[in-house]
């Protein structure tokens, strides 16, 4: 059987950011939401429950979900209203197991071009293949939006449980999300050599722009060359390596003719002609301001630029450069026709013309020099800036079809961990740790003091076990206290983890970069840590599901065989 909730766009967008539906008030009660404004109609802000019909009520959109997503034991049917029920809890969807009906095609395409600017709108393309478009006359509603407003005894439940599902499910987003992209040593060589070539590109940039004399770099077409290799061997063929070969040539050209031009200016012939070009500018401007002044032309500027300059106060005012005088006023009308006398003038006087085309010859005589080429090395070294991003980016995002590991997964008491059969001591540290984020820092704002209050009451539970006294247990210990005095300015070294404690470096990552997965990754780049999972699922814990942003999932919704992998992991952690 399947059942259909009516929706607005706004509240529809919503459901994509948090893959599922709730009443309307738990939004304002849950400890977690988004950005997203929220549409809520006067007498739909109390609701305690969802309107279920298992006939589409019609209207823009509705949402159709599977029976078996729906808890059954606790659906109302509505007296004398066979076919409409109310439920109180949250609807978690499942892939296969929703579908999205739009009333026409320009409403759907609407709602998709509406997500593209949305970092919270993460599911989209998750359920784009369940989107479908049919117009439903509207059944007679009368009353079914009070349906919802009755009280619900076990709402605190529910939202509990909503509060926790979200914390877990970021989890386990973040873990999968990790193993996913974990990067091999081949590829971690890749990603190293491509932001090497990046940084000598950066070099070249200001060795160019800070020195008269031009220098070829001959180790950049190297590096270029290297990275093609890896690239090719790793991900797929790409031109972007011969287009960055030929930018190079192409900035290695304008900053030799920079450098001539510079040297140019200096030279003896070059300054007498400049001095002579500025002598004929004084005499070309007077001789523009007498014929002006002769035919009043000069007052007529002035008197524009007062009103040129009112304009330009008038803009200040709101936070802008001008606002324009609006046509009909006496100053839109009186700068009209100071415009038109000074046009006129300039067709009609042969002499005054030839005076202003001989001054611009002056001004961009003048203006020949070395800064002619800046702008296009400038435009350049952009451009090979967005080749070297993309590269790097698709590069991070290798695949790692070895993601079976999250059969791993255990679900205890509200909390996930990493099953530890071998009593690995990184491992159990890292349970504390989730556990703690899980159970105790499930309402703070994620933040570097709140990371190192945790790291202080992880070390302190992590001791009380037995593989603390252990020669890694020691290690972890060790690298935890000398990273809080350096925090807390009390020493200037730090302790790393060592090669053999791949855990335990994913971990100490989180800790060193915690407010976001992109400084992570970057920062495991660095000290080339490669397992991400561990990181990514601190990370993910902390901050839930709903406030993740696409940039973080898009690479898992890319994946059916991935995504179906995850909600099964779900439903089996959570029984629903």
């Amino acid at each position: 059987m399947k059942y259909f909730i009516e929706i607005s766009s706004w509240n529809l967008l919503e459901t994509f950011v948090t893959e599922s539906i709730s009443p309307f008030s738990f939004y304002q009660e849950r400890n977690f939401g988004n950005n997203l404004s929220r549409y809520l109609s006067g007498e739909k802000e109390r609701n305690n429950h969802l309107i279920l019909s298992t006939k589409d009520l019609g209207g823009d959109f509705s949402i159709c979900v599977d029976e078996t997503l729906i808890d059954k034991s606790v659906l109302e049917p509505v007296k004398k209203l066979l076919t409409v029920f109310t439920y109180p809890k949250t609807i978690y969807f499942q892939q296969g197991l929703v579908s999205f009906r739009f009333a026409t095609k320009e409403l759907r395409d609407s709602l998709i071009a509406e997500t593209q600017i949305l970092l919270e709108v993460k599911c989209l393309e998750k359920y784009l293949s369940a989107f479908y478009v049919k117009k439903v006359e509207s059944i007679e509603r009368k009353g079914l939006s009070k349906l919802g407003n009755s009280f619900s005894f076990d709402k605190h439940e529910y939202i509990g449980f909503d509060n926790s599902y979200n914390k877990i499910k970021g989890a386990v987003i973040g873990y999968t999300r990790g193993l996913y992209t974990s990067s091999d040593e081949s590829n971690l060589l890749l990603q190293t050599e491509l932001r090497t070539l990046k940084n000598r590109f950066g070099g070249f940039n200001t060795q160019i722009m800070m020195s008269d004399v031009f220098e070829k770099n001959d180790e950049i077409v190297g590096q270029i060359n290297k990275c093609r290799d890896l690239y090719f061997d790793q991900i797929e063929q790409s031109n972007s390596f011969d287009v960055l070969i030929a930018q190079f040539h192409e900035i290695e050209n304008l900053a030799e003719l920079r450098t001539k031009e510079i040297q140019a200016q200096k030279s003896p012939a070059r300054n007498a002609k400049r001095e002579s070009l500025l002598r004929e500018e004084s005499e070309v401007e007077n001789q523009i301001i007498e014929i002006e002044k002769l035919y009043n032309i000069f007052d007529v500027r002035q008197e524009l630029d007062e009103i040129k300059a009112k304009e330009k106060v008038n803009g200040e005012s709101i936070g802008k450069s001008r606002k324009y005088f609006k046509k009909g006023t006496v100053e839109y009308e009186r700068k009209q026709q100071l415009k038109q006398i000074i046009e006129d003038f300039e067709k009609n006087n042969s002499k005054y013309g030839e005076l202003k085309y001989r001054l611009s010859q002056i001004e961009q005589g003048l203006n020949v020099d070395a800064n002619i080429y800046d702008s296009t090395l400038s435009a350049l070294f952009t451009r090979v800036s967005d080749i070297l991003n993309d590269l790097i980016k698709k590069s991070s995002l290798v695949i790692n079809n070895s993601v079976d590991d999250i059969s791993n997964l255990l679900f205890d008491n509200d909390v996930v961990s990493i099953n530890n059969p071998s009593d690995n001591p990184e491992i159990c540290y890292f349970n504390i740790l989730l556990k703690h984020i899980l159970q105790k820092y499930s309402e703070t704002q994620l933040s570097e003091h709140a990371a190192l209050q945790l790291l202080v009451e992880s070390a302190n539970t992590f001791k009380e076990e037995s593989l603390s006294k252990t020669e890694k247990g020691q290690k972890i210990l060790s690298c935890l206290r000398t990273f809080w005095q350096y925090k807390n300015q009390n020493s200037e070294q730090l302790l790393f983890p060592e090669e053999d404690m791949p855990v335990f470096q994913s971990v100490f990552s989180f800790f060193v970069k915690p407010l976001s997965f992109e400084q992570i990754e970057r920062y495991m780049l660095l000290k080339k840590f490669s397992h991400k999972a561990y990181a990514f699922m601190l990370w993910g814990a902390w901050v839930g599901f709903a406030d993740m942003p696409k940039t973080f999932t898009n690479v898992l919704y890319q994946n059916d065989d991935v995504t179906r992998l995850i909600d099964s992991k779900l439903k089996e952690l959570f029984k629903i």
